[in-house]
């Protein structure tokens, strides 16, 4: 079974590499990535380690030769660019011989969906099912790191936590729990035209999560619900531009986004496009999903950070 993963060189790629290598053989796994020099440990581990640039299509047939299943990780880029980036890379894999693709793809997929994000999503999903590959979609939720490490930790130390998300709700899921639903796709049968809800086993609103956050920082948290006009005004004081720029990354390597996609991910919160919580991680991996609490536990130094304990 020759398995191939894209953005190889990310968070996400090189945490389902290690997964992977626990039990698929070394000499079976190709890894595709724009800097091939970053991944040289692996690379001495026997591991193929291939040039490809989704922005370059024509890197991509040669990088994906020789595989059978190709784990297709989304790119950071919002809105023209991340739809011909995913195009390219389909089409390569049809080129190549690739006979099925997994897509990390999100939540909430509907057409009317307000998100940017979703409808990047949404436009890739088509292409797949378009293409005559067999493919297997991972709709992630919002990672519960992304609460623990980012926001909550601001709002402890301000003592405000600041959505436009209203009453909406999120069933957030550990980013493991994502990387070991992909890696037990690749690694096992039947997934061909699946869709699978990568979800935590709660639905949350911010205001529970600002909750949660206060009892276990022992700090007041007041949630505050704000309109997009003021939530994006919020962002410009903090710096964020309005659209994504190549190349930004928080301190652990995640992406960071442009806000007029994060206020328009907030409005698909808020009118319901995420509630939908689902046992697809149990299902998949044998373990029940992680909650947001233990999230947030497992996290517990960025909250004390905040707290300046």
């Amino acid at each position: 079974m020759a398995l191939i993963v894209t953005g190889a060189s990310g968070q996400f790629g090189r945490k389902v590499t290690e997964l992977l290598l626990a039990t698929v053989p070394a000499g079976e796994l190709t890894l595709v990535t724009r800097n091939p020099a970053s991944l040289e440990s692996l690379a001495a581990r026997g591991v193929r380690v291939r040039f490809g640039d989704f922005d370059h299509p024509d890197s991509l047939p040669e990088a994906f030769s020789g595989g059978e299943r190709l784990l297709l990780i989304s790119t950071l880029a919002v809105g023209s660019r991340r739809r011909r980036q995913h195009r390219s890379a389909v089409e390569a894999a049809s080129a190549a011989g690739i006979r099925h693709v997994v897509y990390t793809s999100s939540l909430g997929i509907h057409p009317r969906s307000p998100s940017l994000a979703v409808q990047d999503h949404v436009f890739t999903e088509g292409v797949l099912r378009g293409s005559g590959l067999a493919f297997t979609f991972l709709r992630d939720a919002q990672y519960a790191e992304v609460l623990a490490t980012m926001i909550a930790p601001v709002a402890i130390a301000t003592g405000k936590w600041f959505m436009s998300t209203g009453r909406g709700s999120m069933p957030f899921v550990a980013k493991q729990d994502c990387i070991a639903a992909a890696a037990a796709v690749l690694t096992t049968t039947g997934h061909e035209g699946a869709v699978y809800e990568i979800t935590g086993p709660e639905l949350y609103t911010f205001a529970d999560a600002a909750a949660l956050a206060s009892e276990l920082s022992g700090r007041p948290v007041e949630y505050l619900d704000v309109s997009r006009e003021e939530r994006l005004a919020q962002f410009d004081a903090m710096g964020f531009p309005r659209e994504y720029v190549e190349g930004m990354v928080n301190a652990d390597q995640t992406g960071v986004w442009g806000s007029e996609e994060m206020v328009s991910y907030e409005r698909a919160i808020r009118e319901g496009y995420f509630a939908i919580c689902s046992r697809h991680v149990e299902f998949l991996t044998g373990k029940p999903a992680l909650t947001l609490r233990e999230v947030f536990l497992a996290h517990r130094d960025a909250l004390r950070g905040a707290t300046g304990g």
